[in-house]
């Protein structure tokens, strides 16, 4: 199982979400090509999931051609600009037909499938050592899936946690008081492009930390 380090050190990756531009209605099935423009499938060729979305993996900084099309639906292409992160596109296909067309197979609908909700495999956590008052934790997780933010809270509903950059080491403030406290712990993957936005949150999972030392 990849740990942390390495999610954090993996390449780029692109997700695709194809939309009825009408409608807003999600097209499943739909061909996403995404490649140069002497070869548009040279990083693949996939169909979207249920949900819409397809995800390309381990792309290079440069720019790249993206060809997407539908059955009953006009296809279409676009230029992406150099990645330099991580990015969502949404394209909206217009009813009809004609347009640039990809060539996914059918059987690439499973290959094309989101790699759905992130998930915690453990979670460790440690009294920060460089805090002097004892309520200053560091959580060190392990996750899968592409998480890039992170939420902690002592209340299962999350009240008043803040998402924020998820790290190799997690900081966390304890509530005053000793005794056994429940951590619960979430992650999501985040993105978005030119006002668009797709989030995946991983499942709760909660652990204890017991306080010994009376805190302010």
């Amino acid at each position: 199982m990849p740990g942390l380090g390495a999610s954090l050190a993996q390449a780029s990756w692109l997700e695709v979400r194809v939309e009825d531009r009408q409608t807003g209605e999600l097209l499943a099935d739909s061909a996403v090509c995404l490649g140069t423009p002497a070869r548009v499938d040279q990083f693949g060729a996939l169909r979207t999931d249920a949900s819409g979305l397809v995800r390309f993996d381990g792309l290079p900084a440069n720019s790249m051609e993206l060809v997407v099309s539908h059955a009953g639906y006009q296809g279409r292409a676009q230029t992406l600009e150099a990645l330099s992160g991580n990015r969502v596109v949404v394209v909206k296909l217009p009813p009809g037909g004609g347009g640039p067309t990809c060539a996914a197979p059918r059987h690439a609908i499973q290959a094309a499938a989101s790699p759905g909700r992130p998930v915690i495999h453990s979670m460790r956590v440690v009294p920060d050592p460089s805090a002097a008052d004892g309520r200053q934790l560091l959580l060190t997780l392990e996750v899968e899936g592409g998480a890039n933010e992170v939420r902690i809270s002592e209340s299962a509903d999350f009240s008043g946690a803040e998402w924020q950059p998820l790290k190799a080491e997690v900081p966390f403030s304890l509530s005053s008081g000793t005794g056994l406290k429940p951590l619960y712990v979430q992650v999501r993957r985040v993105a978005g492009q030119k006002g668009a936005e797709i989030e995946l949150l991983s499942p709760v999972r909660e652990l204890y930390y017991r306080s010994e030392r009376r805190l302010p």
